[in-house]
């Protein structure tokens, strides 16, 4: 079982953690059931902050348009953030969670690390919060991002791939098929890193120190040189 009670990077000990939501990808119908569990733990007096940021700046409003399509059929009111500088922890708690989206893994990475907001989502988990990381969202929760390579170009020039490292020494591999094995061992093979590779309607539920997988597929272990498979509702 993945132990969440400490973390093997370069961190302090997670002491407290809230609960992270870290989704393969996919569309609304794909993520309905992982949506679902959110929706479940989440208090719907409070609005749901989205941060799209991952996004080309163009794509906002369609972005902005699909969250509400997805959250306010279950009363959830959804606030945008497009701008991170000069937030602060205490900002965040008028919100009921955190939706961080996908898009470019590395565009995100750079701006929420530009801004020091990457710190203070990294201490709003440990203090409880509530975290839904979609495709490049659940990448950079994870120790490393670069195994984004295969699909999104680092135009930003970012040099430390270093991830939050909310998920121990582990990587997360988003939108996973089979056919990316062998692009997922290379990866191991180069960083050392074990990899949780999450196919789209999958995703991982950490809370308590435990890592629970949910959705409709399974989830995939890659670690000293073997793979496993973990079905849904099983815990890593």
């Amino acid at each position: 079982m993945l132990n969440l009670s400490g973390n093997q990077g370069r961190r302090e000990e997670v002491k407290t953690l809230g609960s992270l939501f870290l989704s393969g990808g996919g569309d609304q119908d794909q993520t309905k059931v992982i949506d679902a569990i959110f929706i479940e733990k989440i208090d719907k007096t409070k609005p749901l902050l989205y941060i799209p940021i991952a996004m080309d700046s163009s794509q906002f409003d369609d972005c902005y348009q699909w969250i509400i399509d997805v959250f306010n059929p279950f009363g959830i009111t959804v606030m945008m953030w497009t701008d991170l500088n000069n937030k602060r922890i205490d900002d965040l708690t008028s919100f009921s969670a955190v939706y961080i989206g996908g898009g470019n893994t590395y565009r995100l990475l750079n701006a929420m690390r530009a801004s020091g907001f990457d710190q203070i989502i990294y201490h709003y988990v440990q203090d409880n919060g509530i975290l839904y990381g979609g495709s490049a969202g659940a990448i950079i929760m994870g120790t490393d991002i670069k195994t984004c390579d295969h699909t999104d170009p680092n135009h930003v020039h970012l040099q430390d791939c270093s991830g939050l490292e909310l998920v121990n020494s582990y990587a997360i591999w988003c939108h996973y098929k089979e056919t990316d094995e062998e692009l997922i061992l290379r990866y191991i093979q180069t960083s050392s890193n074990p990899v949780i590779a999450l196919p789209e309607e999958t995703g991982i539920l950490l809370e308590d120190h435990q890592a629970k997988v949910i959705g409709t597929l399974p989830a995939y272990m890659f670690k000293d040189g073997t793979k496993s498979v973990v079905q849904p509702d099983s815990f890593i």
